[in-house]
């Protein structure tokens, strides 16, 4: 029976390939080319293509037609990491220092920005029809000012004790949500779906995105480092707002409350401080109530293939998103 991992592994290469036409891995100044391919060098999970191919595949196209999406889009979601880690004032990234915590942050900004650049040639020089690439590149110059919409937004949740699970949703939904559902959309462009089924997948992508979310900021806090590829707690250093911050704070007695709110944020906090932040989690029931949400947008997600023709593609989506949302906690 074929697995999710299977299926990741018969696309492996392929987007790497096609970056490497339009970002050559040598030259000057080298610490461009450098501190560019060594983030994408250092893989991460590669799902994002893998929505691209499927999706080309489920509205009848194949895996040439979709090459040039699948390099778009993991090139755009790499930059915004770039930019995110930045903006966070994060640490790691996959398991190692931030490029900006390697480079510099003025080299970190400037390779993001090459790789947005590039982004837009991949997607214009596309081995799609001229209408088809048209409506790509418009797909993603959408998408992409939806995820710095979605950044902005969080800048000022960043600011607010008074939020609700919905505010959260609507941040995941332009944010995360908008990369996989541009990964989903650009797949049915590519590969010459209708309108509905572009729409329909487009829509399955970016839900999944939401679930695919709310678990990534579950392991945040039970996952291990190693694994995780990112430091334990950060999200709380970091004062991120999510569906197990919502969740306390609706739930948590005053006493309870206030002292959750002295940790969350604070940039000099303590290991001591976050367990302290992770048990209040536990106290709550925010970890497995938001361990439910994923489970309820994953089928929210999975409902919009009911919109899709059958075929060994659309299952193999829903094969990807059930994978996606059951990553160890």
């Amino acid at each position: 029976m074929t697995s999710a991992l299977d299926i990741i592994q018969r696309y492996k290469g392929t987007v790497e390939a096609e970056l490497e036409k339009y970002l050559p891995r040598t030259g000057e100044p080298s610490e461009f080319f450098n501190s560019i391919w060594e983030l994408l060098d250092r893989g991460g999970k590669r799902f994002r293509p893998v929505l691209v191919f499927l999706a080309s595949e489920a509205v009848g196209g194949d895996k040439e037609a979709a090459i040039g999406a699948a390099a778009a889009v993991e090139l755009l979601h790499n930059m915004t990491l770039i930019h995110d880690d930045i903006e966070d004032k994060s640490e790691l990234r996959r398991g190692k220092p931030c490029l900006h915590k390697i480079y510099g942050i003025p080299t970190a900004i400037n390779a993001g920005d090459a790789m947005l650049i590039k982004v837009f040639e991949i997607a214009n020089n596309s081995r799609i029809p001229v209408d088809r690439r048209h409506k790509l590149v418009m797909c993603i110059a959408r998408r992409a000012y939806e995820i710095t919409w979605g950044q902005a937004y969080e800048f000022n949740l960043w600011k607010s004790v008074d939020f609700s699970e919905e505010d959260v949703v609507r941040l995941l939904r332009s944010k995360t949500g908008a990369l996989t559902g541009l990964a989903t959309e650009a797949g049915a462009i590519a590969g010459g779906g209708r309108n509905d089924e572009i729409t329909a997948l487009g829509n399955f992508g970016e839900t999944i995105g939401i679930a695919f979310q709310i678990i990534d900021d579950v392991l945040n806090v039970v996952g291990e480092e190693k694994e995780y590829g990112k430091e334990i707690g950060g999200d709380i250093r970091e004062g991120k707002k999510t569906i197990l911050v919502a969740h306390l704070l609706n739930h948590a007695n005053e006493t309870d409350k206030a002292k959750f709110l002295r940790i969350l944020g604070k940039k000099s906090i303590k290991k001591t401080e976050i367990k302290k932040a992770i048990s209040l989690y536990r106290k709550y029931g925010s970890i497995d109530y938001a361990k439910t949400r994923s489970e309820f947008y994953l089928q929210e997600a999975i409902d919009q293939l009911n919109n899709i023709s059958a075929s060994e593609s659309r299952d193999e989506l829903e094969l990807i998103a059930k994978f996606l949302v059951s990553r160890n906690y």
